[in-house]
């Protein structure tokens, strides 16, 4: 059998042209976007699926992290406080009293970590709404599948859906796709992790009523004899990924069964790959877990340890912006980090902080006519704090 399928050449058109392109649309996507059109660029948004928010809503993870450090001071703002709060919009969630006070007690917030459980399908349609109302252009089933680049100039992206193959032209691109897919097809240097274990979000309806129940592989960080490892970089590995994890929900609902709960079934799946960490990009700089409280000059935001209360870090731009390419920037799980630090930034909080960064970034840039690393951090610091951002360590 050949190695190689031969097709003819096609010429792809260009269906329109946007100061910033956005590729993903889970949380970061969301805040990218939101900053760049809210700072007056033309603003699309390139999503795979048919809804927003990834895996905050798709997956199922629908806890919104803490904003805090764990002793009572609030490190993230801006758009990542205005999502946590549009994620309540049509649906209550278990917000503590003293963070939903903006006077709340100081003493109170040492003991209650700023952070709340939502639901995933209000806060779907209320992330559409938002994006709709700051004029940026949605394109649902669109999946991307290649850039266009000119010497270190990405002119605009590919993408497969509905109407073919078609062209998006870009003056600016973030990468919000939670695995750097545009950073790697741009050619920027990526790392990427095999180590993901099969995880499943659920919910049941049973007899206690309606449960969000969450199975792993992992227990403290190993996973069972006889079990595996995904790489989220590898098609074989996300198919069997989804298939394993669909089996582990099934054995936890029997078992629930078992133990005398018989009417118990699955009332929702997730419908989203659940791999935590996968592909990144490996930038001029990556942070790292040891550096909490350090100060970085180019810092963009900060973001607490949502595992332990205590570390703050910086966020430097430099961790979000390409070294191969003039005009891209990641955001979310994509960002350069080290291996240790990968698993506090790519949760929904921080990613909302450089989500809105990357895309504030870009805007800015595409105005300008200049590349992303030419762009002024002191003028992109004081842009973010304009917009509720909090630049430094409280």
């Amino acid at each position: 059998m050949s190695s190689a399928i031969w097709t003819e050449s096609l010429s792809i058109p260009v269906i329109a042209e946007y100061d910033v392109c956005v590729v993903g649309g889970g949380v970061a996507g969301v805040a990218a976007a939101l900053a760049s059109a809210r700072e007056g660029a033309k603003t699309c948004l390139i999503e795979k699926e048919y809804a927003l928010g990834g895996l905050a809503t798709l997956g199922l993870v629908v806890i919104y992290l803490p904003l805090c450090d764990g002793r009572g001071r609030q490190v993230i703002s801006g758009i990542s406080e205005e999502l946590l709060k549009t994620s309540l919009k049509y649906a209550p969630g278990n917000l503590p009293a003293c963070w939903a006070n903006p006077d709340g007690d100081p003493e109170a917030r040492k003991n209650a970590r700023y952070r709340t459980n939502f639901e995933a399908a209000p806060f779907m349609i209320a992330l559409e709404e938002l994006l709709r109302d700051a004029g940026v252009t949605l394109m649902y089933d669109s999946r991307f599948c290649g850039v266009r680049r000119t010497g270190r100039h990405i002119d605009g992206v590919i993408l497969e859906n509905k109407s073919g193959r078609v062209g998006v032209g870009a003056r600016m691109v973030v990468d919000a796709s939670g695995d750097a897919d545009v950073c790697f097809a741009a050619g920027e240097k990526t790392v990427s992790s095999p180590a993901n274990v099969c995880t499943g979000w659920y919910f049941s309806q049973g007899k206690d009523g309606v449960q969000l129940r969450i199975v792993s592989d992992s227990i403290h960080g190993e996973i069972p004899a006889g079990h595996r490892y995904y790489a989220g970089d590898r098609h074989d590995d996300v198919t069997a990924h989804a298939i394993d994890g669909r089996r582990m929900i099934m054995e936890d609902v029997m078992k629930r069964r078992a133990a005398g709960d018989e009417g118990l079934y699955p009332l929702m799946i997730p419908t989203y790959d659940g791999m935590r960490m996968t592909r990144r990009l490996s930038g001029a700089y990556e942070l790292d877990e040891s550096e909490a409280f350090v100060d970085f000059e180019d810092s963009v935001g900060m973001t607490g340890d949502w595992r332990r209360p205590g570390p703050v870090f910086a966020l430097p731009w430099r961790t979000l912006v390409g070294t191969e390419n003039d005009n891209i920037a990641a955001s979310g799980r994509c960002i350069s980090v080290t291996t240790d630090m990968w698993d506090i930034t790519r949760v929904i909080p921080t990613a909302a902080v450089t989500g809105q960064a990357a895309g504030l970034g870009a805007a800015l840039a595409a105005r300008q006519g200049i590349g992303l690393n030419e762009l002024s951090v002191n003028r992109l610091q004081a842009a973010l704090r304009q917009n509720g951002v909090i630049i430094e360590k409280p």
